[in-house]
């Protein structure tokens, strides 16, 4: 909720524009009418210069409060009810030996592993998606489950940042780690589900191979974005098998040879997978025109309490 100060209707300031005018005026009323009533005025002129501009004063700013009143200031509550139509995503990240080869350069030129390098890319990924309930499966030759789907990311990033290559058995169990995001996900109700997986290798771990685990996706409406990592040179990797696991669901297949490379897939998947989100605002005014009377109330209470006492002499 937002709070803000306005005026309903600020154009009654044009008013304090005559009361200079009002004041002197007043002035010169008073200073006629103390001549005429006096032969002399001499016993007053120490006394008629100061003190009288005290009540005029006040009387002033009685008029300059009931102005202020009337230009009705209010506390405007502006109330914001936002409706997220959230994505459920389920990242899986590849923790095999592989994945330690350092065949990346980070932004500041040095030398990085690959698991260094998704691992910053899929920080600024998670940030850019605050809406979206976002669980997180890493694997080897067994998936583990990381990060049950959340919409507190904060606590999704420091197990993310806890996250290295060659912790756990070494393996690739591509099949198996897709099967664990879709238990994660067949229960949900959001409308777009989407498993985004990243790896370096081939499939050689697990009892549900890569196919089938496609094949139970797309029965669940649930789409894979797949992307291969690093240079295949190296390692060899199974391009076609994630390719067709993608487009077998509806997702995409993404080749990242570097850096550049890695952060314009995600930024793709961003683009491609929006969260539509909708926002509806609602105001509410609280009245604060009673103060300005208040103070218009003293004032003009003061102005007679000196005009009835201590200037009475004067009036």
């Amino acid at each position: 909720m937002k709070t803000g100060f306005a005026f309903r209707y600020p154009w009654m300031f044009l008013n304090l524009l005559w009361l200079p005018l009002w004041f002197w005026v007043s002035m010169r009323v008073w200073q006629a009418k103390r001549f005429l009533m006096h032969s002399s005025i001499q016993p007053f002129q120490g006394l008629q210069a100061q003190p009288q501009k005290i009540p005029l004063l006040l009387r002033t700013g009685t008029l300059a409060c009931i102005i202020f009143a009337l230009a009705r200031p209010q506390m405007v509550y502006e109330i914001t009810h936002h409706d997220a139509n959230g994505v459920d995503m389920m990242l899986a990240i590849d923790l095999s030996t592989s994945m330690l080869i350092p065949d990346f350069t980070s932004g500041m030129g040095r030398r990085a592993t690959r698991i260094e390098a998704a691992k910053g890319v899929l920080e600024d990924f998670i940030q850019q998606r605050p809406d979206d309930r976002i669980g997180l499966v890493s694997f080897a030759r067994y998936p583990y489950l990381v990060s049950p789907l959340t919409l507190n990311h904060e606590w999704l990033l420091q197990n993310l940042q806890r996250l290295d290559a060659g912790l756990i058995e070494d393996g690739t169990a591509i099949g198996s780690a897709v099967t664990m995001c879709l238990n994660r996900l067949k229960e949900l109700s959001a409308k777009t589900r989407l498993i985004v997986l990243l790896t370096d290798g081939v499939n050689n771990f697990g009892d549900v191979t890569p196919t089938l685990a496609a094949t139970i996706a797309n029965s669940f409406q649930t789409k894979i974005y797949a992307i291969m990592i690093g240079n295949d040179q190296v390692f060899p990797a199974d391009e076609q098998t994630l390719a067709r696991m993608a487009e077998s669901t509806g997702g995409q297949f993404y080749r990242a040879y570097d850096l550049k490379s890695l952060q314009s897939v995600y930024q793709q998947i961003d683009t491609l997978e929006k969260t539509q989100v909708k926002q509806e605002g609602s105001k509410s005014y609280g009245e604060l025109f009673f103060y300005a009377l208040w103070a218009a109330t003293a004032l003009l209470l003061l102005e007679y309490f000196l005009k009835t006492h201590r200037y009475r002499i004067l009036a």
